[in-house]
């Protein structure tokens, strides 16, 4: 996959551009930026908070020919390149929360939307989108957020160019997605929990309590509930319970 970035000054969202795009029968590799995202998303349909050109909204066309179950591991990929992308710019200890969230001291930098759509054949496409906070302040986020997210600038007390976020995520994640199509995704799920910032916790999803035991081989969260059985989440806001 050879990336090929599209920037545009304002964009409602980033992943129905790359959806359109991949409805017209654009290859994979071309991803969009925009530099005003006015109505972004991320998963379970909650908005993302971005001030206009200081942070990162990004999505990716892949096409990939992978079966349909492993779609939902590009999106673990795309966590880890975050990751590594975040890592780059000097800040050390990153770490990720089940689906898609990347994590700094425990506060969120980054998040993963991965989108994908049927065809006759299996997987059509699959949309990566990421939200990076590169250039944000603490001023810029809601009160209620203040202490639960953070920023590249926040880590390392410099601004940083969100192009250059944009080329180095694409980078990190096509190294990913070229050795999924070559080996299989396998690999994702020891990658991803080895930054995994929950294993071992009591986590809570719409009622299902468990311990965060691991990651299944299609990306689902396993939870060992209290009576003993493994509890697959596939989907949805998991939270660590408070001690």
């Amino acid at each position: 996959m050879r990336s090929n970035l599209i920037i545009s000054q304002k964009a409602e969202s980033t992943q129905d551009l790359a959806k359109e795009l991949a409805r017209a029968g654009e290859p994979e590799g071309v991803a969009v930026m925009a530099v005003n995202q006015t109505s972004g998303r991320g998963s379970s349909q909650r908005s993302w908070i971005s001030p206009p050109g200081k942070n990162l909204a990004l999505s990716l066309l892949l096409r990939p020919s992978l079966p349909p179950s492993e779609a939902m591991l590009l999106g673990l990929a795309a966590s880890i390149a975050a990751a590594r992308t975040v890592e780059a710019c000097g800040v050390g200890h990153v770490e990720l929360k089940w689906p898609n969230d990347v994590l700094v001291g425990g506060r969120k930098v980054a998040g993963i939307l991965s989108e994908a759509s049927m065809g006759a054949e299996g997987l059509d496409y699959v949309i990566i989108g990421v939200g990076m906070n590169v250039n944000t302040t603490v001023s810029d986020f809601p009160p209620d957020l203040a202490d639960r997210v953070t920023s590249l600038l926040i880590c390392t007390a410099r601004e940083w160019d969100i192009r250059d976020a944009a080329v180095a995520f694409l980078d990190k994640m096509e190294v990913l997605y070229e050795q999924a199509l070559n080996e299989g995704c396998g690999f994702i799920t020891g990658l991803w929990e080895r930054r995994w910032a929950h294993r071992g916790v009591m986590m809570n999803r719409n009622g299902i309590t468990g311990i965060a035991e691991g990651i299944d081989t299609d990306g689902a969260l396993l939870l060992r509930t209290e009576n003993g059985p493994l509890e697959r989440i596939i989907s949805g806001r998991v939270e660590p319970m408070e001690a």
